[in-house]
């Protein structure tokens, strides 16, 4: 029994050490740098176009295991033809929020809703570059999904973002496609609380 009894007491004290990176009230801010790899649902003649993704997050802890986090995020993302040199150019400002669980020391699970807002539209031919602004809606809302590691104040972060919003105005252009993301990226956190 006295076994069982320190063995269970280990484990508690390994548990209670492994969330002891962050505490309930701390607030921590991140300047995040990375790729995007973006494209259209609902197309077969595209695929990603690769661009970067930066900004800073800021990260509330509820608890030592759960966070609220909100960011401020350009990020350039779009398409591009498969049989073609023609590239979708998107950027956008996302302002990912999103619920972080914390399943072990410096692992997060992390899922949320990201609206953006498109702060640049164009297509680009060859060297000829044409203004998309009409057609492409600038309101953007997508789920973003992913985990994040930290490790000694390093952050590095993936996440998926499935577009919930079309892309472009129906009544203007014939194309029925949603954004989809995919992100790595690195951070340095900081405690400012």
């Amino acid at each position: 029994m006295k076994k069982l009894f320190f063995a269970a007491a280990i484990m508690m004290a390994s548990v209670v050490s492994a969330f002891a990176q962050h505490e309930a009230g701390d607030i921590t801010l991140q300047g995040r740098v990375g790729m995007i790899g973006s494209d259209f649902n609902n197309t077969s003649d595209t695929k990603a176009r690769v661009g970067l993704v930066i900004g800073p997050e800021m990260e509330y802890f509820l608890t030592n295991r759960f966070s609220l986090g909100a960011g401020v995020l350009y990020s350039q993302q779009g398409a591009e033809q498969d049989k073609a040199d023609v590239t979708y150019q998107l950027d956008y400002i996302n302002m990912p929020i999103t619920a972080n669980f914390y399943v072990v020391k410096g692992l997060a699970l992390r899922v949320g809703l990201q609206p953006g807002f498109n702060v640049s539209s164009t297509i680009k031919a060859d060297d000829v570059k044409v203004d998309l602004s009409d057609p492409v809606k600038t309101f953007d809302l997508a789920l973003p999904i992913g985990l994040s590691y930290e490790y000694r104040h390093f952050v590095i972060d993936a996440r998926y973002t499935f577009g919930l919003t079309e892309v472009f105005d129906k009544s203007k252009v014939d194309l029925d496609s949603k954004n989809l993301t995919f992100q790595l990226s690195l951070a340095y956190k900081f405690k400012l609380k």
